[in-house]
This record gives C-alpha cells, sequence and structure tokens, in this order.
C-alpha cells in the first residue's frame, strides 16, 4: 500500500510542479506569437481551467506526504518530529509545500488573473505602448518564482535525504 500511494504522491507532484512549470516556461513563451487579443483571451481561459487542477493536485501532494511519513511511516510521536533528521526533514517539506501551495493560490494566480484582466494595460499594448504590459508580466514573473522556488527545495529535500 505504501507504494501505491508513493507512486500517486509522485505523480501528482509532476502535476502540480511540473504543469506549472510548463505554462510559465512552455505554454506562455508560445502565446508571445499570438495577437495580443488572442494571448489574453488564451491565457485567461488556460489559468481559469488549469488553477483548480494544480490546486487540487498539491494539495493532494501534501496529504499524500503527510500519509506517507505517518501512517505508512516512521512517524508516530511529536518527540520524532522534532528529535529526528527524518523528522526535521518532514516538517521542512511540509512548512516548503504548503507556502508554496498557498502562494500559488493566494498570490500567484490573483496577481497573474489581475493583469490579465486589467483593460488599459493590453489595450495601451495594443497601440504599441507594451512597456506597462511587459513590467507588469515581468512583476509577475518574479512572484511566480516562489513557487519554483518552493518545488526546486521540495525536491532537494525529497532527493538529498
Amino acid at each position: 500500500m505504501r507504494e501505491l500511494l508513493l507512486v500517486v504522491h509522485i505523480f501528482l507532484a509532476i502535476i502540480w510542479a511540473g504543469g506549472i512549470m510548463f505554462i510559465g516556461w512552455g505554454v506562455f513563451p508560445a502565446t508571445l506569437k499570438l495577437s495580443l487579443a488572442r494571448q489574453r483571451y488564451f491565457l485567461i481561459s488556460l489559468m481559469k481551467n488549469t488553477h483548480y487542477l494544480f490546486t487540487l493536485a498539491g494539495t493532494f501532494v501534501i496529504f499524500t506526504g503527510i500519509l506517507l511519513g505517518t501512517v505508512f511511516g516512521p512517524i508516530k510521536t511529536w518527540g520524532f518530529l522534532w528529535h529526528t533528521t527524518y523528522g526535521n526533514i518532514f516538517i521542512a517539506a511540509l512548512i516548503i509545500g504548503l507556502i508554496t501551495l498557498l502562494w500559488g493560490m493566494l498570490v500567484g494566480y490573483r496577481e497573474m488573473m489581475i493583469i490579465f484582466k486589467d483593460e488599459f494595460l493590453w489595450k495601451e499594448a495594443e497601440k504599441g505602448n507594451k512597456k506597462p504590459l511587459i513590467g507588469q508580466l515581468i512583476r509577475l514573473a518574479a512572484l511566480e518564482s516562489v513557487e519554483v522556488v518552493g518545488f526546486v527545495a521540495l525536491v532537494f529535500l525529497m532527493v538529498a535525504f
């Protein structure tokens, strides 16, 4: 049962982290070939349709991780969390996972939709003044880098220890 849960955990982590990174580094750059109006419409639709999938996947990654460490793992007491390397890594991964998930849900997605729905930014860009839109997209990329750092930290904790 533990092995099956581990496969589910890894599969969901690939969907969560891989999906977000694929959109940011694969899909978004490809949309730059579209007209601004189509690009905006596509990105709004994409984010509305994938946000819940990624949130659900991230939630279940954290849930299965908790099960793998406790019910199907060595953590049986609170003392084990605080006084063992495994327990410390477990706590660190849980905190980083929760922060990463909450950041994506409450900050990244919200800011992304604000930018994509901002009529002024997109109308100005269509008129040739792309500087405000590009500035906001650069700010968004910086905000979203928090999630990527979280994913990298989680992979490091899972592989290195």
